[in-house]
């Protein structure tokens, strides 16, 4: 790392350009000037001053009140813990107010929301939490070992754990093969088999559904894996249904066929 690396990771910790190249500059002379910091901060003297103000607001520097001023950099260590603690509390107070604001432009009228996501791991990720929001049941339908992704089946086998119904359903069996209980399997017959040209189905309780499958990304980049979800929505819940009986049932699954 050299002095742009650490000037670039002090401006994503909230600092403006300047008061980086200013805070660095000081931590090399120990303490000086605006002239100084000017000589080797590739700072204008006219903004080192308004720079070394701001630090002085966020506690990571001294003035002494001299002429000409003279300015000395609180210690690394102590200057870490600040700004990570003014980042930490800005960004919590951030998120307060968003969910203060949450839904508060809505009309009141109920939307048939359908939602896109791109990326394996941006889908794995929303299929995890969608388990985790279970209420009662959960399916998840793959016809590839591969795509048995960990978030996905920790999800799974914690909402079993929980007392709900959580099944795997594939008429492969490899697939079945490499799930653990408490987590059931389903075997779709051949004949029941959707075929459906999607990469992954998960149904949550009745009225929730995300539906994956592949494309070519853009760019003509190799392929891409991308998915809608909805939930509570007229279309989730018609979807589930339908989807739920090509797959033979398996919210109402009886055994375990391992058992």
């Amino acid at each position: 790392m050299d002095d742009e690396d650490a000037i670039e990771g002090l401006t994503r910790l909230g600092l403006t350009t300047y008061e980086a190249r200013v805070f660095v500059a000081l931590q090399r002379l120990g303490s000086g000037t605006a002239s100084d910091v000017a000589d080797i901060s590739e700072v204008p003297r006219s903004q080192v001053y308004g720079a070394a103000e701001g630090l002085e607001e966020r506690g990571l520097v001294e003035t002494r009140q001299s002429t000409p001023t003279v300015y000395r950099p609180a210690e690394p260590d102590v200057a870490r813990t600040r700004l990570l603690d003014q980042l930490a509390e800005t960004g919590a107070e951030a998120f307060d107010y968003l969910e203060g604001v949450k839904g508060s432009a809505g009309d009141g009228e109920h939307s048939e929301d359908i939602w896109l996501v791109h990326g394996t791991e941006a889908v794995v990720s929303r299929a995890a939490e969608l388990v985790g929001e279970a209420d009662e049941r959960v399916v998840y339908g793959v016809d590839d070992p591969g795509m048995l992704d960990a978030p996905v089946v920790d999800a799974l086998r914690e909402a079993a754990e929980r007392g709900l119904t959580a099944v795997v359903a594939s008429a492969d069996g490899a697939v079945r093969g490499a799930v653990e209980q408490p987590v059931v399997t389903h075997a779709v017959p051949e004949d029941q088999d959707p075929d459906l040209p999607v990469g992954r189905v998960l149904l949550v309780d009745d009225d929730t559904i995300l539906l994956s499958v592949f494309s070519t990304a853009a760019g003509g980049n190799g392929i891409e894996e991308m998915a809608f979800w909805s939930e509570g929505s007229t279309f989730a819940t018609v979807l589930v249904e339908l989807t739920g009986g090509q797959l033979a049932g398996p919210f109402d699954a009886g055994p375990d066929p391992r058992d």
